[in-house]
């Protein structure tokens, strides 16, 4: 069966899956990045890492209604990530909707195909993902264990052990950190490094 390229990104509250919460996912396919999937998590707990929040809640949809409250401006002193994390719980959507609609998402993009989830890093997004199916959806994670570094996989196709996605010239200014744009961006970089190998 031929593969299929999923590139997720992911915002969270902290770095371990099991502790912190994921408050958005993002994902779409490499080769068509029109076809997406986004949504807004509610958090797990009021558990976060002030720093890690602070750059997860530069992208937050949810929020941007909020924007110009220094509670919610992640440059201001008077941030704070229990009232970030009320909020998301009031605006943001259930854990187990959003896995379940993912899951079928990934489904229907991939019918004929196997799925493959791909990431950079992918240690640190894929883990939120397996997770929160095993937490929050009744059926098998419809990637199994499958999954693809990209950083890893350019590192290997330059036999360069020191290169980095930005040596593509993707991220002209930087990562925007939605889980979106950045799936989206991660996926051209994919692309590219694809290409790469046919080479």
């Amino acid at each position: 069966m031929s593969k299929l390229y999923i590139s997720i990104d992911v915002e969270t509250s902290g770095p371990a899956p099991w502790k912190y919460s994921m408050l958005a996912l993002g994902a779409c396919v490499v080769g068509d990045t029109s076809k997406q999937f986004y949504a807004e998590l509610q958090p797990r707990s009021y558990l976060a890492v002030t720093p890690a929040l602070k750059v997860s809640t530069l992208g937050l949809r949810s929020l941007d209604h909020f924007r110009y409250l220094p509670e919610f401006d992640p440059r201001k002193p008077e941030f704070s990530a229990q009232t970030v994390l009320q909020a998301l719980m009031r605006r943001a959507r259930e854990p187990n909707l959003v896995m379940t609609e993912f899951a079928e998402w990934v489904k229907t993009v991939a019918v004929g195909f196997e799925p493959i989830e791909c990431a950079a890093p992918s240690k640190f997004d894929g883990s939120f993902t397996t997770y929160y199916f095993s937490e929050y959806y009744s059926e098998e994670n419809p990637f199994g264990h499958r999954g693809e570094d990209i950083a890893s996989l350019y590192r290997g196709v330059t036999g360069n052990l020191n290169a980095r996605l930005e040596d593509l010239g993707l991220r002209k200014n930087g990562l925007p950190h939605n889980a979106l744009e950045d799936a989206i961006i991660q996926a051209k970089e994919m692309e590219a490094v694809l290409a790469l190998m046919k080479k």
